[in-house]
Order: structure tokens, then C-alpha cells, then sequence
């Protein structure tokens, strides 16, 4: 396996849209493929999906900012926005249609949390959850 070795960044803006999951899937495996990261693609693409569509449907903020940066062995996925709820871990019932997408990230990312923004005053003003992949070795 052949992966990058200089530093790299890329951003999206993505509006309160419901395709924008499609499209943010479909620009990280894009960016991945052409980093040669293919290693990294299907599960980063799972958790970077979820990810986005918690945004879309608790944030309530009109647009959100993903964020992929790589340092060499080290991927790290934000998804930034400004709704001021916190993300938790639910325990789904069997017939629960939702509720496992933050679980799917404890599992499948080396790390992963939440870094919160505020005002002068201490509010929440938004949030970022975010996750690390490392391509495993060859």
C-alpha cells in the first residue's frame, strides 16, 4: 500500500439538504481514492454519513462544515455545526429503525469525541464530532 506522506486538507460546506449525505459520501471516497487511502474508504464513508445525517437532523442549523485532514497513519473526519445539542449514545431496541450511528462510531473509528464551541458567555454555540482512522499495515 502505497499512502501519502505530506500533510493534506479538505473542507465542505454542506447546506441543511438532505442530499448533502450523498454528496459528502460521495467527495470523501472521491478524496480518498485519490490520496491512494482506499483501505480507509468503506468505513470511513459509513461513519462520515452518519455522522452528517445527525447534523441534519438534530442540529437544526442551516448549514454544517465537514473537515478531513491527514497527517501520515493518522485520518481525522469533523463534522462542525452550530445546533447546541450534544451527541449521545443510545441503546436501540431491536425494532428501533435509528438510533445506532454515534455506536457505529464507537466501534469502527480509532478514536472519536466531541469538541464543543461557545460564546464569551460560556453558551454553546456549536459543536464538532469528529473521528480518526489509521490505515492498518500491509
Amino acid at each position: 500500500m502505497c499512502m501519502p506522506d505530506e500533510p493534506w486538507s479538505y473542507g465542505l460546506y454542506i447546506p441543511h439538504d438532505p442530499r448533502a449525505v450523498g454528496i459528502v459520501r460521495a467527495t470523501l471516497r472521491s478524496i480518498l481514492a485519490a490520496a491512494r487511502l482506499d483501505c480507509l474508504i468503506d468505513t470511513t464513508e459509513l461513519l462520515v454519513s452518519e455522522l452528517v445525517t445527525n447534523a441534519y437532523r438534530h442540529s437544526g442549523c442551516d448549514d454544517a462544515f465537514v473537515s478531513v485532514d491527514w497527517v501520515p497513519d493518522d485520518l481525522r473526519v469533523a463534522i462542525w455545526d452550530t445546533g447546541p445539542s450534544l451527541p449521545r449514545t443510545l441503546e436501540p431496541g431491536p425494532e428501533d429503525e435509528s438510533g445506532r450511528g454515534l455506536g457505529l462510531v464507537e466501534a469502527l473509528a480509532e478514536t472519536w469525541g466531541v469538541d464543543e464551541s461557545t460564546d464569551k458567555a460560556g453558551a454553546v454555540t456549536g459543536k464538532a464530532v469528529w473521528f480518526r482512522m489509521a490505515p492498518k499495515s500491509a
